[in-house]
């Protein structure tokens, strides 16, 4: 799918490094595999660029490693740190994205 969703830059004219390119995958009841990290990595080809690889499902072992051992930079978000980011940065978020993925508590009695 050409592997990049996203490309971001520290500033409005993107001459400040680092680059990011972001890759957002769909696969709630599967794992990331090695090659859709490897892909990601292919296009990290100047100094600076970094990878960021966000899916809603998980990862395999193999595609961690990969992402871990690469000599380019490369962070993954699987569900469960994409929950935990969400919920941190929540309050700083404007109201209209809130509204995608609102938080609601939930409240328990003890017994």
């Amino acid at each position: 799918d050409g592997g990049v969703d996203i490309i971001a830059y520290r500033d409005p004219l993107g001459t400040t490094a680092p680059q990011l390119k972001v890759q957002v995958k769909h696969y709630p009841t599967s794992a990331i595999s090695i090659d859709v990290v490897r892909s990601l990595l292919g296009v990290l080809v100047k100094e600076g660029e970094v990878g960021l690889l966000v899916t809603s499902g998980t990862f395999t072992s193999e595609s961690k490693k990969e992402a871990r051992n690469g000599h380019r930079c490369l962070r993954l978000i699987d569900i469960d740190e994409f929950i935990d980011l969400w919920i941190r940065y929540y309050d700083r978020m404007s109201e209209e994205d809130k509204a995608l993925l609102p938080i609601i508590p939930v409240y328990f009695l003890k017994a």
